[in-house]
């Protein structure tokens, strides 16, 4: 049952439709068409551009060299047809284009890398590579990448060797997209001669990251099923409630799925009771067994939230490792204390699915989702089955 959910949320993930911006594109005949761009990764809109034209409900997708380029309303990323050299053979990419002037620069995300263009007036281009750690030259050598990044550094100085700020300017072990900006608008500075401006398209590098949201939250907790692995009754569940309380921090993916984030938390859970009477074979009255432990769980997971109305409906799911301290089992027969049992550090871990909704609190939002915690680890006798009830409100 569980597998048939999370496949299910899985296909909702996979098929999230678009994330959808203002903007425009050029046509190659130089026209520009206005409309809806859907706004995804820089890797995804290299490649293609989705657009559905003001008033028409069909969008249509571009390829490198249908169409001149795309921009995104409020001075946003702009995209142009390029045919640009990668890795060794020459390809039509939607560059984001980045500076103009006496020296552009454009920027092609592909395999977790980027690679920058710097092309001056005369048509004389150099490429620098910004190796990601995640990237497709995981697999190289780490001399080879040292030795790419000196080549490509003297290439690009070379090109840019009439502006001395700018040269200083690349001596950067890490250039990061603003700091590129900076010196090809240096090099315009200290070159250009007709007194001509230098644009500057997109230079904002909160644009590409994702936004981050502090959370705090409480959960009320019923354990429906629990047993571990050293209790006595190995044949014995119980089941009671607890109370956690804990933070987290939810990262936005909105141009990878709309509406969709990862979210991670710790929660921490007081030493709580649980009890049950059990009357064993012979027993003359039925013995009282109660135990005891703290917890603290560990999320990691997945939501997405539909709709951008005020209350929206979402879904999370995800795993969760949970550690059990302080563990302790007593158990009471006509009276008198049969059983004193204390062990070391438990875990659990599992999967856990949810549904709720989530309600606008001006820039930030209130949350409350019931969820099921399922445990996986059969293999070292424990079990869990866990009912909660969350409320969160995140920054």
């Amino acid at each position: 049952m569980i597998m048939f959910v999370m496949l299910a949320i899985s296909q909702a993930v996979t098929m999230a439709q678009t994330n959808p911006k203002p903007g425009f594109i050029i046509t190659n005949n130089g026209d520009t068409v206005r409309g809806i761009l859907d706004f995804r990764t820089n890797e995804k809109l290299s490649k293609q551009c989705t657009f559905w034209a003001n008033g028409e409900k069909e969008g249509k997708t571009y390829k490198p060299g249908d169409i001149e380029g795309f921009r995104f309303d409020n001075n946003g990323k702009y995209f142009v047809t390029r045919l640009l050299d990668l890795y060794g053979e020459s390809k039509l990419y939607f560059a984001e284009f980045m500076v103009q002037g006496k020296m552009n620069l454009y920027c092609v995300a592909d395999d977790y890398d980027e690679y920058f263009f710097f092309e001056r007036d005369d048509g004389e281009m150099a490429l620098l590579t910004n190796r990601q750690f995640l990237s497709s030259s995981s697999f190289h050598d780490e001399k080879g990448n040292r030795e790419e990044m000196k080549e490509q550094y003297g290439k690009v100085k070379y090109l840019l060797k009439d502006s001395w700020k700018a040269c200083q300017d690349m001596n950067d072990k890490y250039m990061s997209r603003k700091k590129l900006v900076n010196v090809v608008r240096d090099y315009h500075r200290d070159v250009c001669t007709d007194g001509s401006s230098c644009m500057v398209y997109e230079y904002r590098e909160e644009s590409d990251r994702m936004k981050a949201h502090f959370k705090v939250f409480a959960d009320f907790a019923y354990y429906s099923k629990e047993r571990t692995v050293n209790q006595d009754l190995p044949d014995e569940n119980y089941h009671g409630c607890t109370l956690d309380v804990g933070v987290g921090v939810e990262v936005d993916i909105e141009r990878m799925m709309k509406g969709g984030s990862v979210e991670i938390s710790a929660a921490y859970s007081p030493k709580a009771k649980f009890e049950h009477d059990t009357m064993v074979r012979g027993g003359h009255e039925p013995s009282h067994t109660t135990y005891e432990r703290s917890r603290a769980t560990f999320t990691l997971g997945m939501v997405k939230c539909f709709g951008r109305g005020k209350i929206s409906p979402l879904v999370r799911a995800g795993g969760f490792y949970q550690l059990h301290w302080g563990n302790r089992e007593t158990r009471t027969y006509m009276n008198k204390q049969i059983v004193d049992l204390t062990w070391d550090q438990t875990v659990h871990y599992g999967l856990y699915l949810g549904a709720g909704a989530q309600m606008a609190v001006g820039k930030h939002y209130a949350r409350l989702h019931a969820d099921f915690y399922k445990s996986l680890d059969k293999a070292s006798g424990g079990n869990m089955m866990k009912w909660g009830l969350t409320a969160e409100f995140a920054l």
